[in-house]
Formats: structure tokens, C-alpha cells, sequence
């Protein structure tokens, strides 16, 4: 198994320090939105680095982060005819309906950041608010775990559990009770939940799990 992480809007490889599963190649995929014309191209660009990285017949899987899991769906929608995409991770993401802002509610969660910082927050959004959205068609046919935070925000809640129109299959929901918008970069039980899904390990199927330090 392959594990392809993709990071938030205005955030590094490094967000994922630490994502080390057994059995499990783990690869951060770095982006940034000036280097691309449209989310579409990046998508493509990213999906190409992503069969060039696993070779047949590994199997793979995504985890993708607020942008970064925009980028993860238009990369499956990409892979998954090639039967290899095995798990579809989306995290702190409105589904892809078209109705992307400028990422006002993100840049204010971020709080304190250099100019720089901002600069390339801003350009990554901007990318996002270029994307058209898909329809809900349920087309995402890899099995998908959309996860949430109760207290997130720039995701409502609401907007998390519309995810299954655009899912072939009714995706499973892992809610997060605390954390925030970036609750990924210091929950150890969300890093325990991927680990448990690509493992295949027999377990209680989680629905609500409490962040741990």
C-alpha cells in the first residue's frame, strides 16, 4: 500500500511529519498554486506524479487536507479506473459543488502569519476559487472516509456530510471532536484511523473519535 498525503491551502509537506504506518509507503506531495493555471492542471500534474512514484501493482491511497483534498478527489476521479485506488481520504473540505470563495474564513483561522506566509496562503486559494466543482453524480467510486471537526471553522458541519452525492458508495464519517480547521497536524487518533482502514485490520467501525494530544 501507498499512502499519498496532500497538504492544506498555504501549508507544507511538513504537516504531515510523522505519517508512519506499517506496511504502508507513506509520500507527501507538494504543491503550490502559482505553479499552475487551474486546479484541473495541478490535479493532472499530481496524478501523473502519483503512478510515476507506485509503480504497478501497488496499491494506492489518498489523504487530502482542505485544498489539499479537492486535489486528492480530481486525482481519484483520475486513478480510480486503473482499479489500484484503494481508500479516498477527504478532510476538512466542502464537497466540490462550486461554490469556493476567496478563502476569507481560512485566512482568519490561520491567524498570525508573515507576509510571505500569506502571500502563498492567498495563491493557493486562488487556485481553489478558479475550480468549477463537479456535480453531484456520485462518481467517486473508490470507497471514501470523509472526516470533520466538530469545531472547524471554515467547514461547517453540515457541509461535510453532503459528500455522499458525489459518492458512488455512502462514504464513512469520522468526526473529530476538537482540533479545528488543521486538526490533522497534532491528532494521533486520526493518524490511528488511516493506519486501522489500510491495514484492513478487523475493528470497531469509528464514527466520532476524540482528539488526543
Amino acid at each position: 500500500m501507498h499512502l499519498f498525503c496532500l497538504h492544506h491551502a498555504g501549508g507544507t509537506t511538513a504537516s504531515f511529519a510523522g505519517w508512519r504506518f506499517n506496511g504502508v509507503t507513506v509520500s507527501k506531495l507538494g504543491f503550490r498554486g502559482r505553479n499552475f493555471t487551474s486546479l484541473g492542471a495541478a490535479a493532472d500534474v499530481l496524478a501523473a506524479r502519483v503512478t510515476a512514484s507506485a509503480p504497478a501493482p501497488d496499491r494506492l491511497a489518498l489523504y487530502g487536507h482542505s485544498l489539499g483534498a479537492v486535489l486528492a478527489f480530481e486525482i481519484a476521479l483520475r486513478l480510480q479506473r486503473s482499479g489500484r485506488v484503494a481508500h479516498l481520504f477527504l478532510a476538512a473540505v466542502r464537497p466540490p459543488s462550486g461554490m469556493y470563495d476567496d478563502g476569507a474564513a481560512a485566512v482568519a483561522a490561520a491567524g498570525a502569519l508573515s507576509q510571505r506566509a500569506r502571500e502563498v496562503l492567498l495563491e493557493d486559494l486562488g487556485l481553489l476559487a478558479g475550480y468549477p466543482g463537479r456535480p453531484p453524480k456520485k462518481q467517486m467510486e473508490v470507497p471514501t472516509t470523509v472526516l470533520y471537526s466538530a469545531d472547524d471553522p471554515v467547514v461547517p458541519v453540515s457541509d461535510s456530510l453532503r459528500w455522499a452525492a458525489w459518492c458512488a458508495a455512502e462514504p464513512r464519517l469520522l468526526k473529530v471532536e476538537s482540533g479545528g480547521h488543521l486538526f490533522h497536524l497534532d491528532s494521533s487518533t486520526v493518524r490511528m484511523f488511516v493506519e486501522m482502514t489500510l491495514s484492513s485490520e478487523p475493528g470497531k467501525d469509528l464514527h466520532t473519535v476524540r482528539r488526543h494530544g
